[in-house]
This record gives structure tokens, C-alpha cells and sequence, in this order.
């Protein structure tokens, strides 16, 4: 039972008080919480009464109400460290994280041991993009309760986001040894050694994906079994897609090696990428999802395939280019594209709006492109849904292509395609488009934010994925001027070298 004295306190205060205090023990909140709110009424200046009143507020859902009795609470008491903590907590679940750094900072520094004060602050931290401090308060979590996974977990993730993946994994193990079954922490340790280029054991672990609730795919068919790495001589193989779309487009090469196993193969894909995925290699029969399925010896998720394959980073398949544009659209966009622009420019096809908002490049970073002498750019970016065709400005003279409005839903990035075969060069944040023009063998410059993708590796600037894209990676976070610098830096070069008449 919550116990409390009080200096002096009125009869009408401690009796209001103490039949908060009993409704909270019988879990009648709803009564607890106007038995405190009478209480506070007779002595607002108590910061007890408003501590107590916070907690059952959030108990109840009421976080608005929780915020008003909590900040007054610790308005009266400043310094206490429970107060402290269950403010900053409350800020965090009103997804304000950057407010729970200064009193989660004053609470480590006050009780440096407090259960959980070092975790959350670097849980803040993270939220706020600085792993560097963060990598310090998990220290001390660490330090205090060095059995704790999730402190070691999250450690790993703080080296993850300074770029140092041995270290990361250093933290993941640790994790991994302290809760050998949760598939967070291994799939996080596939991570970090995919990141570090070590596939034999980073595939391994990343297969622990499949076992989290997030990754639970539901494939109407409970009774066939997981492909285990086996022949697959005169058998049928299911693979289903998995995640994103760029995934999709950069494992689909794998089609190809199951196929020289002799499988008879069948892929199931997201409906958007259909028709451009019709013609790729080593695939037998292509259903989208919704469509009914035939049956099959065996199933297998495609990102699960590099593992199964047994692929290192220097056995990552090739055949590139595997995905080819539609002739007849191809022809019609080179058409569409030389009425748009000059002949002689060098055509840029650009996107810069990803699914995640990190890899997402503000479009106005493109004007050092648009500014060079003999560049054209042409716009790449596809409509995220009906009415949502976003354009860029004018003033960037970015080209909007006639016929790309947005309305055909169905075109599922075959025109797509057909663009990027009559470009010269495609410049990308880390999205489909990006994986599409790498896939074709077309040149791309792909612009990485400071925390790329494990697939990337740590490969300066290139990729073992795509021959002929170029990676270009922040040299610092949140530097997109700097990345869009060195890529205009390249493309005046090309141009120079074109002027100039050398390949």
C-alpha cells in the first residue's frame, strides 16, 4: 500500500488523501483520481498528493491530466528523483522524447544509481539522434546492471548509428549471451555482421528476423515446410516477398539460382511489381499476392535466400543486368523525352522521396544538379497514392514527364523503367528506383544517409550488388549538402569528359 506522512496536514486533506490511497488498492481509479483531485483542491502546495495523482491518471490512459498533476508535483519538488523519472517516462509515452532528455540528464546526475535512469536516458537519446551520448548512458546501465540484455541490446544500437558495427556486434553478443532465445537481439547481431561484411554468420543470425512478431507473415499454406537449404532437384519452390520493394527488386536474383538447382520455381510478389518483374530470370511462375497459388513442395521468405545459398560477400550473385525495360514504352518514353528537353544535355533522372524519412532527400538539395551547365533533370518520383503525384518546383527546372501524372495506378513501374533506359544517369536516395536503374545495369549515384543499409556494407563506393551504381555516402549525419556536393562534383566532371570526348 502507498504510505505517506504529511507536515501538519488538515483532517479534510489526510482523509481525502487516504481514501485515494484505499480506492487505488481496491483498483477503483476512476474514484481514486476525484478523491486526489479534492485532496489537491485543499492543498495544492503538496507535491505528494499531485505525484500520486499523475500515476493514476496515466494508469488510466488520461496522459493529458497525468501531464498537469506530474509537471505540478515536480514544480513543488524539483529534485526528487521518483518525480523525476515518471515525468520524463510520461514524456517519452507522448512520444515528446526530446523534452525527457534535461530531467532523465538531472536524475542521472542526482541518483546515478536509480533503476532504469540510465537506460531511458539513452533510449532518449537515440530518439533525438545523438548515439554518442547515448553510447555513454548505456555505459552506465551496463555498469549497473550488467546482466541486463536490453542494455546491452540498445548499446549495440548506439554503436550501429556511429558507424562502428564490430562494436555493435561486440554489445549484440553480449545480448544474445544474456537471452540466447529473444530474436531481437540475434537479428540485430545479423545486422551488424552483415553490416561488417561478414555473411557466413551475419546471414545466420538475420534469419532470427522471421521468428519476431513484426516479421510474422501469414502465407495460407501452415503445411508446407520451410526450404532448408536442400536439394531441390524436381521439386517446386514457393518464395514470397518480404518487406519493401527495392528488397524485392535486389533479391529477385536469386530466382535464378534456385532455377540451376532444378527447381521448378514460383514467386510471389507485391502487385505493384508484377509487370516489370515478368521477364526475370529463373522464375517459372509469377503471382502476385491475392492471387491463388499453386501448390509447392517447399516455401521460403526471398530474404532468407542468401542464407539458404550459403552467400558470402564475395559470392553475392551477379547477372546484372536482370530486370530490362518493355521495348515498345521504352521506345514511347525516349520519344516523350526528347520533345521535353534539349538533345545534347546529359539527362538525369532523379527521386528523392523514400518510405523511410532518413533516406528521404529534401528536394531542394537537387539545385546544385539543376544549376550545372548541360544537365537536364527528369523526374523519377512515382505517386505514394491517388491525388499524392508530387511535383517538384519550377524554379529547379526539374522535368515533370508528360503522361506521368499519377492516375494510372496500374502501371506498376514499367514506365518507370522505360525512363530510366533513356537516361543517362540516375541519381537516388536508397529506394526502389534506385534498386530498378541498379538492377538494369544502368548508371546510378546513390545517395546513402549516414546510417546506410546493412546491404550496403561499408564499401566506400561501390557495390558488389549493382556494378555500375556508385555509392555516395554522408561524411557526416544529416549532411545531405555535402553528399549532393560531391555528386554535382561528378557530374560536371562526366560532362567535361563527354566535351572532351573520353569515356
Amino acid at each position: 500500500m502507498i504510505e505517506a506522512t504529511f507536515d501538519g496536514a488538515g483532517e479534510a486533506f489526510d482523509r481525502c488523501f487516504g481514501a485515494g490511497l484505499r480506492r487505488v488498492e481496491a483498483e477503483s481509479l476512476d474514484e481514486a483520481v476525484r478523491c486526489f483531485r479534492t485532496a489537491a483542491a485543499i492543498r495544492p502546495e503538496h507535491p505528494a498528493v499531485w505525484f500520486v495523482l499523475g500515476l493514476v491518471l496515466r494508469g488510466l490512459g488520461r496522459l493529458d491530466g497525468a501531464a498537469v498533476a506530474l509537471r505540478a508535483a515536480l514544480h513543488l519538488r524539483p529534485d526528487d528523483a521518483d518525480t523525476l523519472f515518471q515525468w520524463a517516462s510520461l514524456l517519452i509515452e507522448r512520444r515528446r522524447t526530446g523534452e525527457a532528455v534535461a530531467p532523465l540528464l538531472r536524475l542521472v546526475a542526482l541518483r546515478p544509481g536509480h533503476p532504469d535512469a540510465a537506460f531511458n536516458l539513452g533510449n532518449a537519446l537515440m530518439a533525438v539522434d545523438e548515439p554518442e551520448r547515448a553510447e555513454a548512458a548505456y555505459r552506465l546501465a551496463v555498469l549497473l546492471e550488467p546482466g541486463a540484455a536490453a542494455a546491452n541490446n540498445n548499446r549495440g544500437a548506439a554503436f550501429l548509428a556511429q558507424g562502428r558495427p564490430e562494436d555493435a556486434a561486440v554489445s549484440y553478443r553480449r545480448a544474445v549471451r544474456l537471452e540466447p532465445d529473444c530474436a531481437e537481439h540475434r537479428k540485430n547481431l545479423g545486422v551488424s555482421l552483415l553490416t561488417a561484411g561478414n555473411f557466413a554468420e551475419g546471414t545466420a543470425e538475420y534469419e532470427w528476423r522471421t521468428r519476431q512478431a513484426v516479421w510474422q507473415w501469414n502465407r495460407d499454406r501452415p503445411g508446407t515446410p520451410l526450404w532448408d537449404g536442400g536439394p531441390l532437384d524436381g521439386k517446386t519452390i514457393l518464395v514470397h516477398f518480404e518487406q519493401g520493394l527495392g528488397d524485392t527488386v535486389q533479391f529477385i536474383r536469386y530466382m535464378a539460382l534456385l532455377k540451376a538447382m532444378g527447381a521448378r520455381t514460383v514467386f510471389e510478389c507485391q502487385p505493384p511489381l508484377k509487370r516489370l518483374l515478368a521477364g526475370v530470370p529463373g522464375i517459372d511462375r509469377l503471382v502476385a499476392r491475392g492471387e491463388p497459388l499453386p501448390e509447392a513442395d517447399c516455401l521460403v521468405p526471398l530474404m532468407s535466400l542468401p542464407h539458404r545459398c550459403r552467400t558470402t560477400a564475395a559470392t553475392i550473385p551477379g547477372g546484372v543486368p536482370y530486370l530490362r525495360a518493355d521495348p515498345d514504352r521504352a521506345a514511347i518514353w525516349r520519344r516523350r523525352i526528347a520533345e521535353a528537353g534539349p538533345r545534347d544535355a546529359l539527362r538525369v533522372g532523379i527521386q528523392w522521396r523514400a518510405a523511410g524519412a532518413d533516406r528521404s532527400i529534401p528536394l531542394e538539395r537537387f539545385a546544385r544538379l539543376s544549376h550545372l551547365s548541360g544537365v537536364r533533370l527528369y523526374s523519377l518520383q512515382k505517386a505514394d497514392g491517388p491525388g499524392r503525384w508530387e511535383r517538384p518546383d519550377d524554379r529547379l527546372g526539374i522535368v515533370s514527364l508528360p503522361g506521368r501524372d499519377g492516375k494510372d495506378e496500374d502501371e506498376g513501374f514499367v514506365d518507370t523503367a522505360a525512363i530510366i533506359e533513356a537516361m543517362d544517369l540516375i541519381v537516388a536516395c536508397d529506394s526502389v528506383v534506385g534498386h530498378i536503374a541498379g538492377a538494369m545495369g544502368r548508371p546510378v549515384f546513390l545517395a546513402l544517409p549516414w546510417l546506410g543499409d546493412w546491404r550496403w556494407m561499408r564499401h566506400p563506393d561501390r557495390t558488389p550488388w549493382y556494378p555500375q551504381t556508385r555509392l555516395f555516402r554522408m561524411a557526416r549525419r544529416n549532411d545531405w549538402d555535402g553528399v549532393m556536393v560531391r555528386i554535382a562534383a561528378e557530374i560536371d566532371a562526366t560532362i567535361a569528359r563527354r566535351a572532351a570526348g573520353v569515356s
